[in-house]
C-alpha cells in the first residue's frame, strides 16, 4: 500500500509507463506530483514538521548483534551467505564504531543488513545499547553524559508540546481511544499501561502509543504514523523545487536525470554505485 502511494504520488494515476512516453501532463492527480511547473507550498514555509520527527522514531528497528555474510560465496536468487559473525551493535556506534565498520567495508555491511530482518515496532523492543550511550560533541570527542535514548525521545516530545496520543490521532481526524482494551488486546501491555498511567488514557505518549498499538493487518507501522508519513511524502514532493520547477535536464544533467526516473529501490542504487549481491 505504502509503495503504491509513493508511486500515485510520483507518476498519478496514468502511471509510469505514460508519463515515461508523454510527459508531465494532466495535472497532479493524473500526472503525479513530480515535474509540475512550480512549487506548492500552501502559503506555509517547507519543514519538516515536529509531528514528523516524532513518529519517525524507528529504533525498535535495529537488531542487538549486525550478523556479517561472507560476501566472497556466489549464490542463487534469494540465497543468504553463510554467517560468519555476529557483531554487537554497540561495537558499530560512537568513535570505535567507525574504525570497526572500516574494517568490514561497505559491501559486506549492505551485504549483510539485506540479509537481516528488522525488529518490530512494538513495545519491550526497544535496543538496549540505545539506552546508554556515549554521545560526540561537533569535534568527533566523547562527551561526558551518557544518553538514555528511549527516555528522551519521549522528553522530547514533551519539551516540544507534541500532543499526547489521543489528541494528536483527534488532530488527523482519526478515532481516539476510550479505553486501553481500544488501543491492544495484548493483556500484559493493557497492565503496563495501567500500571504507568492509570485509567487516564489521555495521558498516553504519543512514542508509546505508536508502540503500543495494534496494527492493520499487513502492515509494519501504525496508522497514526501511516497518516503522517503520507502527508509529508505529498509535501515533500509538491513543495520542493527539484521536483518541480528544477525538474529537468538543466539541473539534473541528461543522466542525472535518467538515473532518477528509473531508480526504484535502494536496491537500484547500491548496483549502480556498488555492484555487490
Amino acid at each position: 500500500m505504502l509503495l503504491a502511494g509513493m508511486r500515485g504520488n510520483w507518476y498519478g494515476l496514468l502511471g509510469k509507463k505514460f508519463k515515461d512516453t508523454f510527459g508531465h501532463v494532466g495535472g497532479a492527480i493524473l500526472g503525479g506530483l513530480v515535474g509540475q511547473k512550480k512549487p506548492n507550498n500552501h502559503d506555509v514555509p517547507y519543514s519538516l514538521t515536529e509531528e514528523f520527527i516524532s513518529v519517525y522514531r524507528l529504533h525498535s528497528l535495529l537488531p542487538d548483534n549486525l550478523h556479517l555474510r561472507d560476501i566472497t560465496v556466489t549464490l542463487g536468487p534469494n540465497k543468504s551467505p553463510p554467517l560468519i559473525e555476529e557483531v554487537p551493535m554497540p561495537n558499530l556506534i560512537g568513535r570505535k564504531g567507525e574504525e570497526a565498520l572500516a574494517k568490514i567495508g561497505f559491501e559486506m555491511q549492505m551485504v549483510s543488513m539485506g540479509h537481516q530482518a528488522c525488529g518490530a515496532l512494538e513495545l519491550w523492543n526497544y535496543p538496549t545499547w540505545l539506552r546508554d550511550l556515549i554521545p560526540q560533541d561537533m569535534d568527533g570527542q566523547d562527551r561526558p553524559d551518557r544518553v538514555d535514548l528511549a527516555a528522551l525521545e519521549v522528553c522530547r516530545d514533551k519539551e516540544r508540546k507534541i500532543a499526547r496520543y489521543n489528541e494528536f490521532r483527534r488532530a488527523l481526524l482519526l478515532i481516539s481511544i476510550s479505553k486501553w482494551e481500544d488501543l491492544t488486546d495484548d493483556k500484559e501491555a493493557i497492565q503496563t499501561l495501567k500500571e504507568v498511567y492509570g485509567d487516564d488514557v489521555e495521558e498516553l505518549d504519543l512514542l508509546v502509543g505508536l508502540m503500543a498499538v495494534k496494527k492493520i493487518k499487513g502492515f509494519a507501522i501504525s496508522e497514526t504514523a501511516f497518516v503522517i508519513f503520507l502527508v509529508m511524502a505529498t509535501r515533500r514532493l509538491e513543495a520542493d523545487r527539484f521536483f518541480t520547477s528544477y525538474f529537468n535536464e538543466e539541473t539534473y544533467t541528461k543522466k542525472g536525470l535518467e538515473w532518477v526516473n528509473s531508480t526504484e529501490s535502494l536496491k537500484d542504487v547500491l548496483d549502480r554505485h556498488c555492484p555487490c549481491q
